[in-house]
């Protein structure tokens, strides 16, 4: 039994509960954000794991963000 939430067919079903415009724009405009931000993501960590094999020396000493600051 399939106890998931398929968040295509819940973006369908907010857009067509929307009445007005503005909640149909405010739809789409969360839709393509997460959809960004989960691109965003994605190709974030695939870039980090390609480097991992293919440059592994990157990450010989971690000095990215919030490393830096801590001292």
């Amino acid at each position: 039994m399939n106890n998931y939430i398929n968040p295509i067919s819940l973006i369908k079903e907010e857009f067509f509960e929307a009445t007005t415009i503005p909640q149909k724009t405010l739809v789409i405009f969360v839709s393509l954000w997460a959809a960004m931000l989960s691109t965003l993501v994605v190709s974030g960590v695939s870039y980090l794991i390609y480097e991992l094999f293919t440059n592994p020396s990157t990450f010989s000493n971690a000095t990215w963000g919030i490393f830096d600051t801590l001292g």
